[in-house]
């Protein structure tokens, strides 16, 4: 599987950006895994920020693979929590899954204009 750059309007991030953000070597099975979970993201992203510029800002390949990651992460079944013994693990977020955080998305934002508007000198 070939890693593709992002295009306009797609994938905001690469299998490849995933994959230089973790330790883990993925699968073949995890990389068709992790290309679906980009779509996804990108999705989402360009659904929350409708503003989102092209090109997209440079942040965009780290917040996807955050997301992505963390999708990998959650408990495959769904559970929201579960103890072994003494152990316990909750999932951060409720239901788990593919989401990304609104400091994550304000990442994506443009920047607000500097504010502009009339003003006074008083002569001193």
């Amino acid at each position: 599987m070939g890693d593709i750059q992002p295009q306009p309007g797609g994938a905001l991030a690469t299998v490849a950006d995933v994959q230089a953000r973790t330790e883990v070597e993925l699968t073949e099975g995890q990389r068709a895994r992790v290309a679906v979970l980009i779509a996804d993201a990108s999705s989402i992203v360009r659904a929350r920020v409708p503003e989102l510029p092209d090109p997209p800002p440079a942040t965009a390949p780290g917040v996807i693979a955050t997301a992505v990651l963390r999708a990998l992460a959650a408990p495959p079944d769904g559970n929201k929590s579960e103890t072994v013994g003494a152990h316990s693990r909750v999932a951060a977020h409720e239901g788990g899954g593919l989401y990304l955080t609104e400091d994550e998305l304000e990442l994506l934002r443009p920047p607000l204009p500097a504010p502009r508007g009339a003003f006074s000198i008083w002569p001193g």
